[in-house]
Protein backbone atom coordinates (compact mmCIF):
# COMPACT_ATOMS: atom_id res chain seq x y z
CA UNK A 1 0.00 0.00 0.00
CA UNK A 2 1.50 3.24 -1.03
CA UNK A 3 1.14 6.02 1.19
CA UNK A 4 -0.79 8.64 -0.42
CA UNK A 5 0.94 12.37 -0.35
CA UNK A 6 -0.76 15.67 0.19
CA UNK A 7 0.42 18.59 -1.87
CA UNK A 8 0.95 21.72 0.34
CA UNK A 9 1.14 24.28 -2.14
CA UNK A 10 2.63 27.39 -0.49
CA UNK A 11 3.75 26.30 3.22
CA UNK A 12 4.08 29.53 4.39
CA UNK A 13 1.04 30.67 2.98
CA UNK A 14 -0.45 28.13 4.43
CA UNK A 15 0.60 28.48 7.81
CA UNK A 16 -0.20 32.54 7.61
CA UNK A 17 -3.82 31.25 6.96
CA UNK A 18 -3.93 28.73 9.80
CA UNK A 19 -2.79 31.33 11.90
CA UNK A 20 -5.33 33.94 10.57
CA UNK A 21 -8.02 31.33 11.15
CA UNK A 22 -7.72 28.23 12.53
CA UNK A 23 -8.27 25.35 9.88
CA UNK A 24 -7.62 27.97 7.09
CA UNK A 25 -4.21 27.26 5.92
CA UNK A 26 -5.21 23.42 5.53
CA UNK A 27 -8.45 24.69 3.92
CA UNK A 28 -6.02 26.18 1.35
CA UNK A 29 -4.41 22.72 0.88
CA UNK A 30 -7.30 20.90 0.38
CA UNK A 31 -7.73 18.84 3.68
CA UNK A 32 -10.84 20.21 4.44
CA UNK A 33 -11.74 17.48 6.82
CA UNK A 34 -8.67 18.74 9.36
CA UNK A 35 -9.66 22.44 8.35
CA UNK A 36 -13.33 21.33 10.09
CA UNK A 37 -12.28 20.21 12.85
CA UNK A 38 -9.24 22.82 13.65
CA UNK A 39 -11.79 25.90 12.63
CA UNK A 40 -14.21 24.21 14.90
CA UNK A 41 -12.33 22.93 18.20
CA UNK A 42 -10.25 25.64 18.36
CA UNK A 43 -12.91 28.19 18.29
CA UNK A 44 -15.60 26.77 19.76
CA UNK A 45 -12.67 26.43 22.88
CA UNK A 46 -11.61 30.49 22.82
CA UNK A 47 -15.24 31.53 22.22
CA UNK A 48 -16.56 29.31 25.54
CA UNK A 49 -13.59 30.81 26.98
CA UNK A 50 -14.43 34.33 25.93
CA UNK A 51 -18.22 34.22 27.20
CA UNK A 52 -17.02 32.36 30.63
CA UNK A 53 -14.97 35.58 31.54
CA UNK A 54 -17.91 37.74 30.25
CA UNK A 55 -15.83 38.80 27.24
CA UNK A 56 -13.80 40.86 29.37
CA UNK A 57 -10.66 38.75 29.79
CA UNK A 58 -9.13 39.36 26.03
CA UNK A 59 -7.20 42.44 25.97
CA UNK A 60 -3.50 43.67 25.83
CA UNK A 61 -1.85 46.59 26.99
CA UNK A 62 1.66 48.26 25.65
CA UNK A 63 3.96 48.01 29.11
CA UNK A 64 7.21 46.81 29.44
CA UNK A 65 7.07 43.76 31.52
CA UNK A 66 10.15 44.22 33.62
CA UNK A 67 8.97 47.84 34.46
CA UNK A 68 5.48 46.98 35.04
CA UNK A 69 4.82 43.32 36.25
CA UNK A 70 1.80 43.47 37.84
CA UNK A 71 -0.10 45.75 34.37
CA UNK A 72 1.93 43.03 32.26
CA UNK A 73 -0.67 40.95 29.97
CA UNK A 74 1.65 37.77 30.00
CA UNK A 75 -1.57 35.97 28.72
CA UNK A 76 -2.57 37.66 25.74
CA UNK A 77 0.72 35.91 24.66
CA UNK A 78 -0.93 32.70 24.13
CA UNK A 79 -4.52 34.20 23.55
CA UNK A 80 -2.77 36.03 20.46
CA UNK A 81 -2.22 32.73 18.39
CA UNK A 82 -5.89 32.07 18.32
CA UNK A 83 -5.69 34.06 15.47
CA UNK A 84 -8.09 36.97 14.16
CA UNK A 85 -10.14 36.26 17.10
CA UNK A 86 -7.40 38.02 19.22
CA UNK A 87 -6.18 40.25 16.82
CA UNK A 88 -8.16 43.12 17.58
CA UNK A 89 -7.10 43.49 21.54
CA UNK A 90 -3.37 44.18 19.56
CA UNK A 91 -5.22 46.46 17.40
CA UNK A 92 -7.34 48.45 20.52
CA UNK A 93 -4.33 48.71 22.87
CA UNK A 94 -2.35 50.04 19.81
CA UNK A 95 -5.05 52.74 19.29
CA UNK A 96 -5.02 53.68 23.41
CA UNK A 97 -1.36 53.83 22.98
CA UNK A 98 -1.90 56.54 20.14
CA UNK A 99 -4.46 58.60 22.26
CA UNK A 100 -7.26 56.92 19.98
CA UNK A 101 -10.85 55.98 21.05
CA UNK A 102 -11.37 52.08 20.30
CA UNK A 103 -13.17 50.22 17.44
CA UNK A 104 -15.01 47.08 16.72
CA UNK A 105 -17.66 48.12 19.53
CA UNK A 106 -14.62 47.83 21.90
CA UNK A 107 -14.30 44.30 21.17
CA UNK A 108 -11.00 43.40 22.83
CA UNK A 109 -10.38 47.01 24.28
CA UNK A 110 -9.21 47.03 27.84
CA UNK A 111 -11.56 47.24 30.20
CA UNK A 112 -11.75 49.58 33.44
CA UNK A 113 -10.44 47.85 36.36
CA UNK A 114 -13.46 48.13 38.32
CA UNK A 115 -15.05 46.20 35.67
CA UNK A 116 -12.14 43.64 35.73
CA UNK A 117 -11.87 43.26 39.42
CA UNK A 118 -16.44 43.14 39.13
CA UNK A 119 -15.89 39.82 37.37
CA UNK A 120 -14.66 37.74 40.03
CA UNK A 121 -17.65 37.99 42.90
CA UNK A 122 -20.29 37.59 40.19
CA UNK A 123 -18.34 34.55 38.14
CA UNK A 124 -15.95 32.74 40.77
CA UNK A 125 -13.55 30.53 38.96
CA UNK A 126 -15.12 31.01 35.70
CA UNK A 127 -13.17 33.50 34.98
CA UNK A 128 -9.77 31.72 35.71
CA UNK A 129 -11.07 29.11 33.78
CA UNK A 130 -12.33 31.49 30.73
CA UNK A 131 -8.82 32.39 30.73
CA UNK A 132 -7.25 28.87 30.60
CA UNK A 133 -9.70 28.09 27.87
CA UNK A 134 -8.47 31.10 25.55
CA UNK A 135 -4.99 30.37 26.28
CA UNK A 136 -5.32 27.04 25.12
CA UNK A 137 -6.75 27.79 22.15
CA UNK A 138 -4.23 29.76 21.09
CA UNK A 139 -1.67 26.99 21.77
CA UNK A 140 -3.49 24.57 20.03
CA UNK A 141 -3.72 26.62 16.91
CA UNK A 142 0.44 26.72 17.12
CA UNK A 143 0.00 22.67 16.24
CA UNK A 144 -2.38 23.86 13.39
CA UNK A 145 0.12 26.47 11.95
CA UNK A 146 2.76 23.68 12.16
CA UNK A 147 0.93 20.97 10.85
CA UNK A 148 -0.11 23.24 8.20
CA UNK A 149 3.23 24.26 7.34
CA UNK A 150 4.87 20.82 7.36
CA UNK A 151 2.13 18.67 6.49
CA UNK A 152 0.65 15.59 8.01
CA UNK A 153 2.92 12.56 9.53
CA UNK A 154 3.94 9.68 7.90
CA UNK A 155 5.86 6.80 8.44
CA UNK A 156 8.22 5.90 5.86
CA UNK A 157 8.42 1.99 5.80
CA UNK A 158 11.70 0.65 4.09
CA UNK A 159 12.28 -0.61 0.81
CA UNK A 160 14.18 -4.00 0.46
CA UNK A 161 16.72 -3.39 -2.00
CA UNK A 162 18.79 -6.11 -3.21
CA UNK A 163 21.68 -5.58 -0.94
CA UNK A 164 19.60 -6.24 2.37
CA UNK A 165 18.20 -9.24 0.68
CA UNK A 166 21.62 -10.51 -0.26
CA UNK A 167 23.24 -9.63 3.61
CA UNK A 168 19.93 -11.70 4.97
CA UNK A 169 21.22 -14.26 3.14
CA UNK A 170 23.88 -14.44 4.25
CA UNK A 171 23.53 -14.13 7.84
CA UNK A 172 21.28 -17.56 7.53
Amino acid sequence: MTPTTVRLKNRRLAALLAFLVPGLGHAYQGRYGKAILYFVCIYFLFFVGLSLGDGKILYWRWVNPLADVEHFCGWYLFQFFAGIAALPALIQATLQHFGLGPILWGYGAEPSSDLINGLYPRLGKLVEVGFIYTEAAGLLNILAIFDAYEGPAQRVEAVPTAADDAKAETSS
